[in-house]
């Protein structure tokens, strides 16, 4: 996208090479704006008014050869009706016709292990980046990354994250990391292993009490390099918290925890949901760890048939998992019922910060995704 090649916030490839990953902001002064392309309108602010016309909008034109995305209102509004996000539209005449969206990363600060803690605002991501099919291939997402850009960087400088997903792994990049996909479709798990949700506030405040170790290292945890949300959202209530149900034969306070989404896509064909695995870790007396933790000390650590478990939940569904830790640790051993491999990778970026490292990456964070 030509967007990212031309701006000096964003870090290049040869970035990639050198150690220096003091936390500090790219570019301080606001975004330039861009052009506007010819029979495109510069882009408004959609409020909750607009709520119609952006859901029919995403429903008919977010998605891919195999899924598309299920825009009911309710969810859209809880968009709409957030003040610290921006949701952005340009018109073609009268017809919306390309979408974007920055929402906050976290709805507390985010702390960086390379020392960079961001103000609540200053870290958004990216989403919700839409085009309808005639205005596709022409330039207009490089644009109205740009527009955004100039929105939020009007008043003090500003991160973001964006997500890409592609086929395959990028041999070279400038990623936080890149995961691979693996797929369960619902009606194949069983329940082998018993589970239970946990109360969302229980949750959060698990979190609450345990985010900030996880920065500090001691005797069984070695901090990888990461960026931590302080604070969990889960904005339109799409977020599911699974639990281990304690066992006999369970070692003593350590409890598998695994954080499931709603991502409101549906298969095509099917019609099946699409839920995605955002965190796994574990419950060790009253704190929560990091998956990435039992790693560290054991050197593996399967959360597989936990997984299939929490699947067997869900009716009429597919699930996600990922190789990296914080997505299950899929691999190509996992078998029957899983599809690992064919479904893609899915890359974090970071633009107008230095992260922590490049590829290497661990994105903490329980937040809705559109």
């Amino acid at each position: 996208m030509p967007f990212w090649s031309k701006t000096v916030a964003a870090p290049q490839w040869i970035d990639t090479w050198f150690k220096d990953r003091t936390p500090r902001f790219l570019r301080l002064l606001p975004a330039v704006e861009p052009q506007t392309p010819k029979g495109l309108t510069p882009p408004v602010r959609l409020t909750i008014d607009d709520v119609g016309p952006l859901s029919a909008f995403w429903t008919t034109n977010y998605g891919g050869d195999d899924w598309y995305m299920d825009a009911q209102p309710a969810w859209v509004s809880t968009y709409l009706n957030d003040p610290a996000v921006i949701v952005l539209g340009a018109y073609d005449g009268a017809c919306l016709v390309a979408t974007i969206v920055s929402t906050p990363f976290s709805s507390a600060a985010t702390e960086l292990s390379n020392g960079g803690m961001l103000p609540f605002g200053s870290l958004r991501v990216i989403e919700g980046l839409c085009l309808a099919k005639q205005w596709r291939s022409r330039g207009v997402a490089g644009y109205m990354i740009g527009m955004m850009d100039c929105w939020t960087s009007s008043k003090l400088p500003v991160a973001h994250l964006w997500a890409r997903e592609t086929s395959s792994a990028p041999l070279m990049s400038t990623a936080l990391r890149t995961d691979t996909y693996a797929m369960l479709r619902t009606k194949d798990a069983v329940e082998t292993i018993g589970c239970s949700k946990m109360d969302w506030l229980q949750f959060t405040h698990l979190w609450h009490m345990s985010v900030g170790s996880w920065n500090l290292e001691d005797g069984e945890w070695k901090k990888p390099p990461c960026i931590f949300s302080k604070k969990p959202v889960n904005r339109s209530g799409a977020i599911d918290v699974w639990m281990v149900k304690q066992r006999p034969d369970m070692p003593t306070g350590l409890r598998q925890v695994v954080v499931v989404l709603d991502s409101r896509r549906r298969t095509i064909p099917g019609d099946e949901r699409i839920f995605e695995v955002i965190w796994c870790g574990f419950l060790i007396g009253s704190k929560l760890r990091p998956a990435l933790a039992l790693t560290q000390r054991t050197g593996s650590f399967e959360f597989s048939p936990f997984l299939e478990s929490i699947a067997a939940n869900y009716k009429d569904a597919v699930l996600f998992a990922s190789s990296g830790a914080m997505g299950g640790g899929a691999n190509s051993k996992w078998g029957k019922p899983w599809r690992y491999g064919c479904s893609g990778a899915h890359s974090w970026y970071m633009y107008n910060y230095m992260p922590p490292a490049f590829g290497s990456c661990e994105i903490m964070a329980i937040r809705d995704e559109i």
